[in-house]
């Protein structure tokens, strides 16, 4: 199994920049609506993808789940995935730190590949992320169960 982890934004030729920028809002939702919940933390996405050099991200269909993931689990949920001790400590660092309301901290696992981002300076906050997935619903998949759900129901 190949694992990469590129820590703090990621070279641009991954496709998990790609898989990020195509579904931004919905993982800005997460981010948002896991910290209004479960305080401080970071959105993780299992993406299933076969063939990322043929795949174009606007237009074909991608299966992914996304999950938050707070605090208390964040080191044990990236010790399953045989993460560096060293640097999962300095992440962790990170998660306790990092300002919400402007930053959002995103794992992106897929296609034997792990990508650690810690986006910054955001054109779109999380909290305006939530609020957009929250005016336009019917745009996203945001199941009755799901704890994706917006806060005040929509």
């Amino acid at each position: 199994m190949y694992l990469s982890v590129d820590v703090w934004q990621g070279y641009t030729g991954y496709w998990q920049s790609a898989f990020i920028r195509e579904n931004f809002l919905s993982i800005g939702h997460a981010a948002w609506q896991g910290y209004l919940t479960q305080w401080r933390g970071l959105v993780a996405c299992d993406v299933e993808v076969v063939d990322v050099s043929t795949l174009d991200w606007r237009s074909d269909h991608v299966r992914y789940s996304i999950q938050y993931i707070p605090v208390p689990e964040v080191q044990p949920y990236l010790k399953i995935h045989n993460l560096d001790t060293d640097f999962v400590h300095h992440l962790m660092e990170v998660v306790r730190t990092y300002p919400p309301g402007q930053d959002m901290l995103v794992a992106v696992f897929g296609n034997g590949q792990v990508d650690i981002n810690w986006l910054q300076n955001l054109a779109i906050s999380p909290p305006n992320c939530y609020h957009e997935v929250c005016n336009r619903r019917s745009e996203f998949t945001l199941e009755p169960s799901s704890d994706r759900r917006c806060k005040d129901g929509c």
